[in-house]
């Protein structure tokens, strides 16, 4: 019960930033050759699960919001699509140095990054719905740290 609980609870918290998505626009993406204004996250995805990859191209989302603000919608950072074929995997994020500043409303607490999936993993044309390879929330909320560690999300295959 506990667990579909927190699968509830983390499904309506996504609901909640995807309806707020049309609101916020991306940080433009920095270019390659500027290093000055980006780092990057990297992450690495894996799971226990055994997966089908029919579609290689998934979109990966970082969002921040303040810690302290519960009711605030978190705001997108940045995005960008990967193809991948196979679970486990490792990409480079490119995050803006200032990310904090792009948050609204602006952050007067600690800031809470996290990131997000959409991938079509099945191939069937619709992210994100059953047979997709998707955020493993029962093991470990997609939390991250803007650091030069490597962070770790779990994924399985929606059921």
């Amino acid at each position: 019960m506990r667990n579909h609980l927190l699968l509830f609870m983390a499904a309506g918290t996504l609901m909640l930033s995807s309806c707020n998505k049309a609101d916020q626009k991306p940080a433009p993406a920095a270019s390659v050759a500027d290093n000055s204004s980006s780092d990057n996250l990297k992450i690495e995805f894996s799971g226990t699960e055994n997966f089908t990859i029919k579609n290689p191209k998934l979109k990966v989302s970082l969002y921040g919001a303040d810690e302290r603000l519960a009711d605030a919608p978190a705001t997108l950072i940045t995005e960008k699509e990967y193809e991948q074929k196979s679970v486990p995997f490792t990409i480079d994020l490119p995050v803006p140095k200032d990310a904090d500043t792009k948050i609204t409303p602006k952050p007067m607490g600690p800031v809470k990054y996290y990131v997000t999936v959409s991938w079509d993993s099945d191939g069937n044309g619709k992210a994100d719905q059953k047979g997709d390879i998707f955020i493993d929330y029962d093991k470990q909320f997609p939390n991250v740290k803007l650091n030069n560690e490597t962070q770790k999300i779990y994924l399985k295959v929606l059921k």
